[in-house]
């Protein structure tokens, strides 16, 4: 009797693989598919958070957070927190956008060390310091923070984001308003304008001695009642995949690399504040009236920042009707890296591959994200929104200004109405 033997045949498990592989090339997208949209929401849930954060500040505080502010001063000696961080030089801590409203992020014990002046935000080195290895940014920016003052906290951190920071993880920015530029005949009236409530929310509480107090201005005090074009209309916090530390104001290090001169170390005239005689870039202000572009602590309002440029679609017609800025300036094309998930020319334009600095940061402080065709974000009625990237540009001005109509952005009586959708 002949014994028929089971099993497969070559052909049978060729045939089974290849339908195991076309379900695989169909399944994997579809896992990565949903993957994608966890991070995404994760993401709008931390952004939501920054939002109901900054409106917690304004009911407590009496005004909504600023972009750069003054939170104490050390007046030297030993770190009382820190063993291996003797000798602290006496400084001022000023700090970014993210640092006013930690105590609503769950990150009360941080915040008291920005605001309780027996504790130093520099750190001497080694292994409380925050390092000079920073992937992002010019002269290792944010370079020197002590670490208990510039931790990674996940609130700021999207999950979708090529995160390549390695200290003060951030992935998100405040809305700063119009765009100042770095001529010297137009900077100062620029950012005069730009620190006005119907520009922009974000405000500079801090700008630091004379003679940049003549030149540069600090913000008033804005409320929820001062978003007049309504706060499901106002946006207060987006995406950016270039982002600069959340603690880091500007482009200030805790110590100078190289120049060995501290940028947070105050003028001995001065002993409360900051002197901006020290910058590392720009004109030395005390050997040149003219005003100049502050290398470091000013660029906040682009580092952590998202700002509107004085550009329009139709900027020809504007032009031909007379229309200009407070400064005599025409309007401009709107420039294609200005637009959410705005890129640059070439292969280095990549979002993903840009690095911000001195140079670009203004151009970079626009919303942009790792997500799909969008950025999440956070308005100052608690809501959160994702807004394509395809959004006409004068929708884009709009929900940065409180107050459409008397802000100076070209066309000022364009009014939002349906554009963002659901």
């Amino acid at each position: 009797m002949k014994r028929t033997q089971s099993g497969f045949t070559l052909v049978e498990l060729l045939v089974v693989i290849t339908i195991i592989g076309i379900l695989m090339g169909l399944l994997i997208p579809a896992v990565n598919s949903a993957r994608e949209v966890a991070r995404r929401n994760q993401c709008a849930t931390n952004i939501k958070n920054l939002g109901l954060a900054a409106v917690q500040h304004e009911v407590i505080k009496g005004e909504l957070p600023g972009y750069i502010k003054k939170f104490g001063f050390f007046a030297g000696g030993n770190d009382p927190s820190d063993l291996y961080n003797p000798g602290v030089p006496a400084h001022v801590k000023v700090g970014g956008f993210g640092v006013a409203i930690l105590p609503w992020l769950d990150a009360q014990p941080t915040y008291e060390h920005w605001t309780d002046d027996r504790y130093p935000v520099i750190g001497l080195g080694a292994p409380n310091s925050v390092g000079t290895t920073q992937a992002v940014g010019t002269g290792n920016a944010g370079a020197g923070f002590h670490l208990l003052a510039a931790p990674n906290l996940a609130i700021f951190q999207c999950p979708s984001n090529p995160e390549d920071l390695e200290y003060g993880k951030n992935s998100y920015i405040m809305n700063n308003g119009m765009a100042w530029v770095a001529n010297p005949s137009t900077a100062v009236a620029f950012q005069a304008s730009s620190q006005t409530k119907s520009n922009g929310v974000g405000m500079a509480n801090y700008v630091g001695l004379a003679p940049t107090k003549q030149w540069y201005n600090t913000g008033p005090k804005l409320t929820l009642d001062d978003l007049k074009d309504g706060q499901g209309y106002t946006a207060i916090y987006a995406e950016n995949v270039q982002a600069m530390p959340w603690y880091m104001p500007g482009f200030v290090n805790a110590i100078s690399q190289g120049s060995n001169i501290p940028d947070l170390i105050p003028d001995v005239t001065d002993a409360q504040d900051l002197t901006f005689t020290e910058m590392n870039a720009g004109i030395d202000p005390t050997s040149n009236s003219t005003p100049y572009w502050p290398g470091s602590m000013l660029a906040s309002q682009f580092t952590s920042g998202w700002v509107w440029h004085y550009e329009d679609p139709d900027y020809l017609a504007l032009r031909q009707n007379g229309v200009t800025s407070p400064t005599g300036v025409q309007p401009q094309a709107v420039k294609a890296i200005h637009l959410i998930n705005g890129r640059g020319e070439g292969p280095g334009g990549d979002i993903f591959v840009q690095q911000m600095n001195i140079g670009n940061c203004l151009d970079l402080a626009r919303p942009s994200a790792a997500h799909v065709e969008g950025v999440n974000i956070a308005f100052a009625d608690g809501a959160t929104r994702f807004v394509t990237e395809g959004i006409d540009y004068r929708v884009y001005q709009a929900i940065m200004t409180p107050r459409g109509k008397s802000s100076n952005v070209p066309w000022a009586e364009f009014v939002l109405t349906d554009q963002l959708g659901e």
